[in-house]
Parts: structure tokens; sequence; C-alpha cells
């Protein structure tokens, strides 16, 4: 039988990585590393905190019985290569009560979310870096180098790739019947089969999140809550926000470098962040920072692109 590989992500893994306490400096270091003013946070934490976030939301929507009746067909499937029919049934007959407990709480569910994987694509440069090297992909295309181009613009990225494996709860239940009375009847070799077809109905859902939108977020956020720091006078918190501020927004000139859409698309968040210069320790600072907020939120939710 010909063995094909079954991409499925080590769940638990993911979530012993997410529960790791990393935090963003931001706060600690604004006055010992703001030059220049795009490095006030480490990236690299920045992006490991992001993610943790995005998989403890996301993680939200995993089904443990789902989980669960995924790696149980795996390892069902391993132990009938080992000729261990015994341990295979017995795992394959726990996965298909699995799976009628989701049925039973939802039948009309056609599809069961069962693992959830974040990937960082990090872009390590900036706004110039950027247009350098778009440059120098211009000139060897103009040279008929195409190759040599496409590994400089293949490298033009930064973002968050969140891919959902879920189960067909079309076909996958009764396929693990199928395989179920295979082996009862001795077709050990013909229910391996059908397991080894099943994991390859598995539907994986993809999107991409411009990461820079995502580290601009977070720079807001530690501004908005440095404008109330007890602790720093009007005068000092005023400049911090406005640097956290200017931050964010060569974050967000760096997405619209990348390619993250247009500049139409950002002008209305530009504008919003400026008019904190105005409204800062004011009464109409509060509304300020909702309109860039909401702002952030629909042009993040616009960006957002699925993949296949």
């Amino acid at each position: 039988m010909k063995k094909r590989f079954h991409k499925m992500a080590a769940y638990t893994a993911l979530i012993l990585f997410s529960s790791i306490p990393f935090t963003v400096d931001a706060l600690e270091d604004v006055e010992k590393k703001l030059s220049p003013v795009a490095s006030l946070v480490n990236k690299d934490k920045n992006s490991l905190t992001i993610r943790r976030k995005l998989l403890a939301e996301k993680s939200q929507l995993i089904v443990t019985e789902a989980r669960d009746s995924i790696t149980g067909t795996q390892q069902a499937l391993i132990d009938l290569e080992k000729k261990d029919s015994k341990a295979a049934l017995s795992l394959l007959q726990d996965v298909s009560k699995k799976l009628g407990v989701i049925l039973e709480k939802n039948p009309s569910l056609r599809l069961v979310t069962a693992d959830i994987e974040v990937d960082i694509i990090d872009f390590e440069g900036d706004g110039n870096t950027v247009k350098k090297e778009i440059k120098q992909a211009d000139n060897l295309l103009d040279h008929g180098k195409l190759q040599d181009a496409r590994q400089i613009l293949d490298g033009l990225a930064s973002e968050m790739r969140i891919t959902t494996v879920s189960i067909p709860l079309g076909t996958y239940p009764s396929a693990i019947k199928k395989a179920i009375a295979l082996i009862d009847a001795g077709k050990a070799n013909e229910a391996a089969v059908v397991l080894d077809d099943v994991l390859n109905t598995l539907i994986e859902q993809a999107e991409i999140i411009p990461l820079p939108l995502l580290h601009a977020e977070e720079l807001l956020t530690v501004a908005s809550e440095l404008e109330h720091k007890e602790d720093l006078s009007k005068e000092k918190s005023r400049a911090e926000v406005l640097k956290f501020a200017d931050a964010a927004k060569e974050n967000l000139k760096l997405a619209q470098l990348l390619g993250y859409g247009s500049k139409d698309d950002y002008k209305l968040l530009y504008t919003a962040i400026d008019e904190i210069k105005e409204t800062i320790h004011s009464e109409k600072s509060a509304s300020t920072w909702a309109k860039i907020k909401q702002t952030l939120s629909d042009l993040k939710n616009r960006l957002t692109r699925a993949i296949k």
C-alpha cells in the first residue's frame, strides 16, 4: 500500500507552546531602546505574543472529540500497518463513539474543527529595505533574470497564516464504520486503505493576516494605556504615546509597501491616528481611541484573505 503523508499539526505541542508566558517588553523598554522609533517593541517577542493570543482565541473553536478522532484514526492506521488489528479496532470503535457524540449535539453540522495552527512569516527589515529589494528585483526582471527576482520577491512577506483542520462529517463517520466492518471481516489491509483515504479527506482552510497590522495593533494598545499611566506626567505621557503611535504608523507603511492593500485602504486609519495629537488628555480622547480601534479592525478584516 502506498503511504501518504497526512498533514496534521501537533495540537498538544502547539497548546503547550502557546501557554509559555511570552511578554511584550514595550512598557519596560520605552526609554531604553527608542532609536529608531520602529524598534520600540522587540519584534520577535511581539510576534510570538501575537501568535500565542491568536492560538488561545482560535483554540476555543477546537472540538476535543474531533481532535481525538483524528489522532485515533492515525494511530489505528499505524496499528494496522503493524498487524495489530485488535488495537486498531478498539481505537476505531472509540473514534466512532466520539463522532457520534458530535453528531448527536449538532445533527446538521457539516464540518467540525479539529485543529488550529498559526505560523509566522516575519519580514526582517523596514520600509527602506522593501524599496531596495523591489528595485533590485525590478532590475533583475529587466535583465531577464526571472528566477533570481523571484527569490527576492518571495521574501517580501510578513504575515500570520492561520490553518484550520476540519473533519467532514458527511463522510468521515461512515468511513470509520466501514473500516471497523472490514477489520471484523478479517480484511485489515482493506481497512488500512480506507483509513488512509479518509485521512486525506480532512479539510484545511487557511487565512493570511498581515503581520505589520498586528504589530501596529499591539503598539496602539500600549499607546492608549500609556495615556493613563499615573506615574507619568502629562508631558511625558504625551511624548510616549506619540512615539508608539508613530511606530504603529511605520508598521502600517511597511504593510502597504509589502502589498497588503493600497494607499487608499490606510488613509482613514492614518487620519484617525493623527487625531491623537489633538485629542490626547482631553474629553475627546476616548472617542478617538475607539475610532482608531474600529478603523484598524475594519482594515484588518478587509485585508485578511483566505488561501487554498
